[in-house]
Order: structure tokens, then sequence, then C-alpha cells
């Protein structure tokens, strides 16, 4: 796009007035130059190009043009790293001879906006000592882009009672081409010193909520006097809503309404599994009466199989719930590959109720490497109450499962039969659809399910599809919804629906806004319309349409301990009399560290059954809600007290208050007291009631399952020294080693100060010890059995040399049998005056390294392991080590067996 020159008549300057520059990273132009002028001229071009772009060849560029003619120059320039995606100037400068600026010619650059930022983990392994330590997780982050970034870092850690997460946020600005150090930190205290090893999860989202990238750090304890934990034990298995402790708690006690209650959760370590309890278990008043145990059952599983007695609850196709046994293998750590299940409907464990029904199922998982995958269950319900007995198939098939586009299919269906008229069967169809992707910045989703009225699952009668286009204008995300639900089941059994043949139409479009990088505006505008037939003296159908739009903002601070949320809806509905009703919905939430506050407000009809239950008592609908409650610690956080207050309005039913307080102490690490009490008051024109109650118990942490081990133990300490003397025993000369780590079986330590480590409750058997090569120093790979209950070991590190040398195989093509010629894996044995025998293989090209301690030594092949037809026959090769040198052996050559030739005579 030639364009004229600017500031000069007699010479002029140009080239294209706007740069379009996408992901090349070496642009060319053209410079034209007119003069127009009665005189040649010379004199050069001066390029002055914005941050982020460089320059190829040596500037200026000279130019001569001779007179009433014109000339082109070709400019070549290169985009750099920090080059900024916002829309810049390059100015041309034509100077004379003299240096006097002629002319000038300005350029705009626009280039493609091209988002890549890295996140690198710099600490992917930490090791603690104590208690203090603080624990530090540093990151990297590289904006390799051509555009500013505002990002949020967001590292997850382990709460400060091992349970739950606390979660940090740090936000920076990156400039393109630049790069910027991280560092989370955070106090180890005793509750997570005693965790023995966790991971920490970061990650890194780009303001409009996208995550570019994440990464974890591996958190071990290596404290030189610890106890034994059982690392073999899967952590899935004890994540698995276990909370690993158990509450006793009474309320009301020595009154007429007093109540005890028992629940908690834990595992245990039995075998080579792990047996996993719940119990959940309600007595009220008189021991005579007989106990609610609900949610109690114990689960055995060891080798990815398992078994489960108690209470069983499964959210399948159809709900599952009652007193039974399940029985599964697992395929992986996220799937059962195979499950099984019979359960009596009974809500009670002790329940004597047998006209509820029974449940069974089976149910797999199927999963190829390409990430298809299948998952079908087979579902027997037998519901006396409702009169029938169904048999259920459901399955979903996952056809595509790519990182740009997802896609799954639902295939069920029944028979459903009537137990007073057996010859009554209905049959019963699903069919479903999951689609979702995303194309650049446009993504997309479409969920659809569909199923007959006699279907007997928990979609019984129900069409609903659900479809969403959305699509980012820069860091604005915005959003079409479409969803249709219709709900009409049907039963055998003549069943009374107050509400039925109900449907929910929605139509939204929406825009998300992010102002700030902790500030976030989201508007919605939908249009709402329901139906439904009620019954209630006579039939009717109602209709409630409205339209609305909904303000939500969201706001924290940049340390996470505040954070407000304030959404609006706002519109106006036409309901069923035909009148146009106004509607104003509030809910609001603010938090910090020590104070949260809920407040609500409703005006109007905001749902069919408010709108038709409004009618019938000739009342709008009012409802107005706000909820104070603080919490604060005392005493080094060994109590924690937590007070709050509700208050509810109702238009149609009246007020109610609620007023809570709690105090917890903790009495031991693993012991907490606690106690609570409660106020609720009621007031109605009408009639006015309250209620009060104390409620007190203790809640005890209970072993980890991963150090309950059963069987014998004992506890070692284990003496690191420096054998100055090379004898092998701590004796006169020796120090203890005060530096450096040692593995037991795979287990870190951090030798101390005094060279000892502790290691306690360690089930009795064969252990061995091993230490990398640390300054200079190693020791020889020990192996030692406990079988008391005190034991002491001393271990020494002696300084150590580097021995290298080859194996090579001497042969005569002719002669020699057929061997294999490879000259890896083969075994060198290398023996030390104290007669003990090292081995070390070789290499690719028979070389072999291997650090020993200082002395002499005889090194030669391990004749028993050698490769058919190849033999050694010379003598061992002595070696001298000393530290912190480099030793180099003479070849050792091996040799291959010759064919035998039998020569035959002929006599003449």
């Amino acid at each position: 796009m030639p364009s004229f020159a600017q500031n000069s008549t007699e010479c002029k300057i140009s080239t294209d007035s706007l740069i379009n520059i996408g992901r090349e990273k070496l642009i060319s132009l053209s410079i034209r130059i007119d003069n127009n002028s009665d005189q040649d001229f010379e004199g050069h071009i001066t390029p002055v190009l914005p941050k982020g772009f460089g320059l190829v060849a040596d500037q200026p560029i000279k130019v001569k043009v001779l007179k009433k003619t014109h000339i082109f120059y070709p400019f070549k320039f290169i985009v750099l790293n920090n080059a900024d995606a916002e829309t810049s100037l390059m100015v041309f400068q034509l100077h004379d001879l003299n240096n006097t600026l002629r002319t000038q010619f300005k350029t705009s650059i626009s280039m493609l906006p091209l988002r890549a930022t890295e996140l690198t983990v710099l600490t992917p392994s930490i090791l603690l000592k104590q208690i203090g330590d603080s624990l530090t997780v540093n990151l990297l982050i590289r904006n390799s882009g051509n555009q500013v970034e505002e990002l949020k870092l967001i590292a997850s850690f382990p709460s400060d009672n091992g349970q739950g997460k606390n979660v940090l946020q740090k936000d920076i600005r990156l400039s393109p081409g630049t790069e910027q150090q991280i560092s989370f930190r955070k106090i180890i205290n005793r509750e997570l010193y005693q965790l023995n090893n966790f991971y920490i999860n970061i990650a890194g989202i780009y303001k409009n909520g996208d995550l570019f990238g994440n990464g974890i750090t591996y958190v071990q304890n290596a404290s030189a006097n610890r106890q034994f934990v059982n690392a073999e034990i899967p952590q899935d298995i004890l994540r698995r809503n276990l909370t690993n402790q158990i509450s006793l708690s009474g309320q009301n006690l020595f009154s007429d309404s007093q109540s005890w209650q028992l629940n908690g959760t834990g595992a245990t370590q039995l075998g080579h599994g792990i047996l996993g309890f719940s119990v959940d278990a309600y007595q009220w008043n008189s021991l005579a009466n007989r106990p609610l145990i609900s949610n109690t059952w114990i689960n055995y599983e060891g080798d990815k199989k398992g078994i489960k007695i108690g209470n069983i609850s499964e959210n399948l196709e159809s709900f599952i719930n009652g007193r039974g046994a399940k029985i599964y293998t697992r395929a992986d750590e996220d799937f059962h590959g195979l499950e099984a299940a019979f359960v009596q409907k009974s809500y009670n464990l002790l329940g004597d109720n047998l006209s509820y029904g029974y449940s069974a199922y089976v149910k797999t998982n199927l999963k190829d490497t390409i990430g298809r995958e299948l998952n079908s269950s087979l579902i027997f319900d037998y519901a006396p109450l409702e009169q029938s007995r169904s048999i259920l198939s459901a399955n979903t098939v996952s056809l595509l499962n790519k990182r740009s586009l997802l896609m799954s299919i639902n295939i069920g269906g029944g028979f459903s039969q009537d137990l007073m008229n057996p010859d009554n069967i209905k049959p019963s169809l699903a069919l479903g659809t999951n689609f979702s992707g995303n194309w650049q910045k446009l993504n997309f989703s479409s969920s659809n399910f569909f199923s007959t009225a006699y279907y007997p699952g928990i979609r019984r009668g129900v069409l609903q599809l659900n479809e969403r286009i959305s699509h980012y204008f820069g860091k604005h995300n915005t959003w079409l919804g479409l969803s249709l639900y219709s709900f009409d089941p049907a039963y055998q059994k003549n069943v009374f629906f107050f509400q039925r043949n109900y449907s929910l139409q929605r139509t939204e479009a929406g825009w998300a806004i992010p102002i700030k990088i902790n500030l976030n505006l989201t508007l919605t505008a939908s249009r709402d319309q329901e139906k439904a037939e009620y019954n209630f003296l006579q039939t009717e159908s109602e209709r409630l349409t409205a339209y609305r739009l909904n303000e939500s903002i969201n706001w924290h601070s940049t340390d996470f301990k505040q954070n407000i949320f304030f959404s609006m809806d706002n519109g106006f509905g036409q309901n069923m009399n035909g009148k146009t009703e106004l509607q104003l919905r509030l809910n609001a939430t603010w938090s910090n560290s020590w104070m949260n506050l809920n407040t609500y407000l409703q005006k109007g009809s905001f749902l069919l059954a408010e709108s038709y239950y409004s009618g019938l008592n000739k009342q709008r609908i009012y409802r107005f809600s706000i909820s104070p409650s603080f919490h604060q610690y005392f005493w080094n956080k060994k109590i924690r007290t937590e007070a709050g207050l509700i208050f509810y309005r109702e238009a149609l039913f009246g007020n109610n208050t609620t007023y809570t307080v709690k105090a917890d102490y903790k009495i031991t690490p693993k012991a907490t007291f606690y106690i609570s009490s409660y106020v609720y008051q009621y007031r109605t024109s009408f009639a006015n009631s309250s209620f009060r109650s104390v409620q007190a118990g203790i809640t005890q942490k209970l072993p980890d399952p991963r150090q309950h081990i059963s069987g014998k133990k004992g506890n070692i300490a284990i003496l690191i020294y420096k054998d100055n003397n090379l004898n092998g025993i701590f004796d006169a000369g020796d120090e203890p080693a005060n530096s450096g780590t040692i593995l037991v079986n795979k287990i870190i330590f951090i030798v101390p100060a005094n060279g000892t480590i502790q290691y306690n409750k360690v089930p009795y058997g064969d252990y061995s010890l091993n230490m990398p090569l640390q300054n200079g120093y190693q020791i020889m790979p020990t192996h030692i059995i406990i079988d008391q209950k005190t034991m002491k070991i001393n271990v020494p590190m002696q300084k150590s040399g580097n021995v290298t040398g080859r194996i090579i195989i001497n042969f005569n093509e002719n002669k020699s049998l057929q061997f294999n010629p490879s000259l890896a894996g083969i075994s060198l044995l290398i023996k030390g005056k104290d007669g003990m025998i090292r081995a070390v293989k070789t290499g690719e090209d028979g070389d072999y390294s291997v650090y020993l301690p200082e002395g002499t030594y005889q090194a030669y092949p391990d004749v028993m392991r050698l490769p058919e037809h190849i033999y050694f026959d010379g003598e061992p090769v002595q070696i001298t080590v000393k530290s912190a040198t480099a030793t180099t052996v003479p070849n050792i050559t091996l040799k291959v067996r010759e064919k035998k030739i039998e020569v035959k005579h002929f006599k003449s």
C-alpha cells in the first residue's frame, strides 16, 4: 500500500503504510525514493524501529537518486522475542550528505497476537528436615508471545491441619519476551510434617481463566528421626473420603431428648491390603430404643480387588441405597474394572422392615490406550411400594477423546413389570449424546437426553437439550445458550402427581468481562418459560414467562484471604393470571480470614411453583435472609471459636432466627474436644416457638494406615561415619558424618550433625542401605536384618575414586565359532582385600565405570555369565584406587572358542 512522503516536495520516501506481520520472523520491504528536483540526490536512509524489532544489515542505507527519477531499495528487519502485538510505528528518515533531515515516512506495524506463556517448576522435589522449615517452591514464568499478559499463579498446599487444601496466589504482569522467577513459601508445622510426603500443585492461569501451564512439586520428609511409613500403599486408596478420625458426641445430655452420635472414617493396613471403614450411628434417648445406623460399612481392598459390606450408596442410572455387599476390581487408579452389588432397601443398617424391596447391579469400565471408553451397567430393581420389578441397561460409549473434540453417546433401555398384573410389561428406551470441542477461540458443547415415560431410571420420561457456544474476543468471553427440559414420567401403579407434564425452556446470552486480574464482571440476559399441570381441586395448566438480566461481580484479594461475590437478577415475568410482575433477586457474600457475611433478597416469583403458591395465597413472594458468622483462633491455634446468626423472613410463613456458637480445644495434636449450642426461634402472627440444644464431643485422629503395620517392629539407630583409616570399624581417627543423604529401602534420610539417623517402629525384615557418592565419600551397599526391638549399627563412609576400563573380544573370523558380538551387559567382578566382591556391567562398547573406596582390588569377568562360546583365560587385573583420582584399567580381553577342524588323510 504505497503512500506519499511527508515534509518535503522535492524528495519523497515511501513504503507500505501498514505492515501486517503473522508468525514470520524476517520481514522484507521495498522503500521508494522519489527525486523531483533538478539535481541528483545523495544521502542515506535511517530506519527508527520500535522496541521488539531489530535490524538485519548495517545501517544507514546509502542512496543515490538521479534527478527526476525514483528508485527502490530493499529493507529487512527481524521480529525479536520481546515484540509487542500492540500497533506501533516505524519511521524511515531520509538525510542528505550533510546529515540534514530532508523528509521522513511513518508506517504502522500490526502483529497477529500470539499467546505463548510457559511455566517451569524449578524445584520439582523438596526434602524436609524439621518442623519450622520454610518450604519454598520456585517457578519460572516466561512470556514467549507478543502481548503483555496478566497472569494468576496458584499453588495448592495441604492445609495447616493436613486435611483439605490451602491455596496461595500471586498475580504478575509479564511483557513479551521476558521471564520472571516466582516463589511460594510456607512454614512447615507439625501436622504437615507428619504427612511424611505430599504434592504441591501449581497452576498458571490467564486473565480470562484459561490454563497456560501446571506442574507439581514432590515434598518428602527426609528427617533423620522418624517413624516407618509403608510407601507401597497407594495414596488414592487412602484419600477416598476417609478423614481417618472418629468422633463421639452427645446432645441435650441428661434430659428427655438426649441423644448420642458416633461417626468417623478411617483405614488400616491388613495383610497386603487396606481395610477401610465408615460409621454413623445415632442413639436417641434410652438405650432401649433401636439405634439408627447409616453410612456404615467396611471395605477391604488389595491387589486391585475389593469387597464392601454394610450401607451401599451408588448414584447410577438408577439410585442405589440400602444395606448389602459390593465386590469390585480396579483397572487403574481412576476406574473400577468390574463391580457388582446386592442391596436391600433399608436406610437403617439394623432395620427390620424388609418390605422396601431390593436392587442388584453389575457395571464395568473398559478403556483403551487412545482414550475411548465404555461404561456399562445392568440394574435389577424390585420395588413393592411401586408395585413393580424392572431391569435396566445403561451404556455410555466414548467415541472421540481428543483435546479439541469429545464425543460420547448414551444408549439405554429396560422393562418394567406390574407385580399385581405380571402380563403388564412396559418396554422403555433412552438415548443421549454429549459433544464438546473447540476451534481456535470458539468453544461449543451439546448435551442431550431422551427417555420414554416408563424408563426405570432416575431420568424417567425426560427430554433434555442443552446447547451452548462461546467465543473469546480478546480477553472477553461471550456465549449463547439454549436449553429445554421436560419431565412427564409414568408408573404402572397409579401414582398421584401434584405437578406433572412439566417443561422449562431457557435462552440466554452472556458476556464475561475481566476488569482486573482479580475482578470479573458477568452479564447474562435470559428468557425463561415454565409450563406445568397442577392437580389441586382440579387440573390446571399454568405458565410463567420471564425476561431477566443477571449481573455478577466476583472479586478476591491477591492473597485469597478476602472474597466478595455479588449477583443480582432483575426483570419481569408474566404470571399465571396474565399479570406482569417485577422480579428482583440479590445474593451477596463477603468473606475474609475471620468473618463471613451472606445475604439474600427476593421479590417476585422466579419459579412456576412459587407463582402458583403465591396465587393460591394471594400473597406476593418476599424473602430476606442475612447470616453473619465469625471465627477466631486463640492460644497458638489450640482453641478455635465460632459464632453465627441466621435471620430468615418469608412473607408467607413468618420469621425464624438461629443463633450458633462453637468452641474447639486441641487437647493433643490428634485429639480435639468441642462444645456447641444453638437456639432456634420461629415467629408468625399466629404462633411463636423456640428450641435450644447443647452438644459436646471429642474427635480423635486415627493412626496413619501406612504407619500402622501389623507384626513385630524394632527401632534402629544408624551411625554414618567417615572411615578415615579404612578398616571398617568406628575407632580412633574416625568421625561421624555431618551431612549427606542415605537411602534405607529407597526411603531418603538427611544425615544430621551427629551422624546418627533414628528409624522407629520398623517391621522386622531385610533392609538395604545405599548412599550415592557425595563429596568424595560413599558407602558400599549394605544389607541389615532387623530382628530385635532395639538395634544400633555403624556404617562406614570411605573416600572413593573413579575406576574406568573396557572389555574387548579377540576372535578369528575364519576359525571362531558363531557368537554374539555385543559387548553390552557383560558382568565384571571386582574383589577387594576384605573379600567383598562387587559387580559392574558394561555398556554398548564394553566400557564400564565404578566408584570404589581407596585400596587395591582384582578385576575379572564373571565367567559363569559370559555369552555362549566366549571365555576368559587371563589373570585378574590388579587395580589401585586413590580418592579423588581417576584410575584407568588396562583392557580385559575375552576370547572366542574355535571350531574343531577334522583332518582326513587319503591313501594313494
